[in-house]
């Protein structure tokens, strides 16, 4: 997969612009870091819920919680690969 969805692209401005709640307090895995998000090469990360409130793109491993990367926008995070996982 070269790209994700354009719906999925949309969801994930819409979730990390608007700050929504349930994407950054809700863990499958019962851990809270963050909002989860997925990369097209499988890898999964997390942008914290002080980060989004503050317009910061930074993209932690969800693994390791080392910094991936630092994005100026929201459309740079999403062009580089990432979506909110859903």
């Amino acid at each position: 997969m070269q790209s994700w969805r354009e719906d999925q692209k949309a969801l994930t401005r819409s979730i990390i612009r608007n700050v929504d709640v349930v994407a950054f307090c809700f863990s499958l895995t019962g851990i809270n870091k963050g909002c989860t998000l997925d990369h097209l090469d499988g890898r999964f990360g997390y942008i914290t819920l002080e980060d989004a409130l503050a317009d910061c793109f930074r993209v932690y491993d969800y693994e390791s919680d080392d910094l991936q990367a630092t994005y100026e926008t929201l459309d740079l995070l999403i062009e580089d690969g990432w979506k909110v996982s859903t």
